[in-house]
């Protein structure tokens, strides 16, 4: 007569599957998942059978390390079909009653495993045939193009590799509007710095022409990033950087009427972004004001300028050259005369300069004597 079986030493056989509650046709992530939440769950500081705990933790750890490995996985489900795979004594609870058991016999496979099958491959986060896998890189981009980025609208996505696959499509063929927008998105799902840096914002918008879109959108990444720290310091490049392209096409281009709009335009942003106004910056604006005949703002923004303090040794030459192209020669005569004869000492410290300040009071002279041979030809009564 067979006598009873403990209670302590009740147990099951159950397959690698059943041991991680996970099912044969589960994803590598799902069984992950499966498997972190059979180890929280049965571990032996959350348990108080600390041996039975020790037990399951272990046959844990072994079908994860049969089945993590694609190829392991791959014989394993294989001798599952036949009915030959191997199986574990699971240790049961008291109360614990019998029905995790997978017989091994031979069965049919219900559904195809995702993870393993050889008909498509993962590129890019998209999956392929195999014989497209196997064609090469343009046949595999045609593909992905082709079935799932052509007829799909980058508004309904989510998934940053795809919006990634779509901007480069759209910049390839140049629907500039669709490309911005991509990389707007893909930015707003990621905030990474790498991603933004990937996402070569700045020229997306230069090609669009939406300098201040640029802008506007870079700044509000700046206002979230700590203040010193080279994320930081980075936007405030690329700000900059988009603001020199708006002057450069904006202000130093164009109707008259059109480039003293911008002008104020380019240093209302500036005044926004605490940015003080680079020498471009004021040079162009009152040259555009010149153009459109507001001398008295020109004026103003000249008289501005020369009043702030001179902190670089080349602002000294940026200041006679803003008097020379504002026509004022001989307030720029005199300032080039005070630098010759040293009383800017550091407009003549070499190393402070980075160069040679001959050779920049000789360019200043130059101009200046343009400026004057263009003022006589200007007064000169035509015959």
């Amino acid at each position: 007569m067979a006598t009873a079986q403990p209670a302590s030493a009740r147990s099951e056989l159950r397959d690698f599957y059943a041991v991680l509650g996970a099912d044969p046709s589960a994803s590598a992530v799902e069984l992950r998942v499966a498997f972190r939440e059979a180890v929280m769950r049965h571990h032996p500081d959350r348990s108080p059978a600390d041996a039975m705990s020790t037990r399951r933790t272990a046959l844990l750890n072994r079908a994860w390390t049969e089945l993590r490995d694609p190829l392991r996985r791959l014989h394993y489900d294989r001798a599952l079909e036949r009915g030959s795979a191997e199986t574990v004594a699971w240790p049961l609870t008291v109360d614990e009653s019998l029905g995790g058991t997978r017989p091994r016999v031979r069965r049919a496979p219900t559904e195809p495993s995702r993870w393993h099958d050889p008909s498509t491959h993962t590129v890019r986060g998209f999956r392929v045939p195999t014989e497209v896998f196997r064609a090469g890189p343009t046949a595999q981009a045609a593909y992905i193009t082709r079935t799932y980025i052509d007829g799909e609208d980058w508004r309904t996505h989510r998934e940053r590799y795809w919006l990634r696959e779509a901007a480069s499509l759209y910049r390839e063929r140049g629907r500039i509007d669709d490309w911005l927008g991509a990389v707007e998105r893909l930015v707003e799902l990621d905030a990474s710095h790498q991603t933004l840096v990937d996402a070569d914002l700045r020229e997306a918008y230069l090609a669009a022409g939406e300098y201040l879109r640029g802008v506007g959108f870079l700044r509000a990444i700046e206002a979230r990033t700590p203040v010193g720290s080279a994320e930081h310091r980075w936007l405030a490049r690329e700000l900059r950087a988009l603001l020199g392209a708006f002057r450069d096409a904006r202000v130093r281009r164009g109707q008259p009427d059109d480039r003293a709009e911008a002008a104020e335009l380019l240093l209302n942003y500036l005044e926004a972004l605490g940015m003080p106004p680079a020498a471009a910056d004021v040079r162009a604006a009152i040259a555009a004001h010149h153009r459109a005949r507001n001398i008295g703002r020109a004026a103003e923004l000249l008289e501005r300028a020369l009043a702030a303090p001179i902190e670089s040794p080349t602002g000294w030459y940026s200041a006679v050259q803003l008097l020379t192209e504002a026509g004022q020669l001989d307030r720029a005569s005199a300032l080039l005369a005070e630098i010759a004869r040293g009383d800017h000492p550091d407009a003549l410290d070499r190393r402070r300069l980075r160069g040679d300040p001959g050779r920049r009071l000789a360019t200043a002279r130059r101009r200046l004597e343009r400026a004057r041979v263009r003022a006589r030809a200007r007064t000169t009564p035509r015959a």
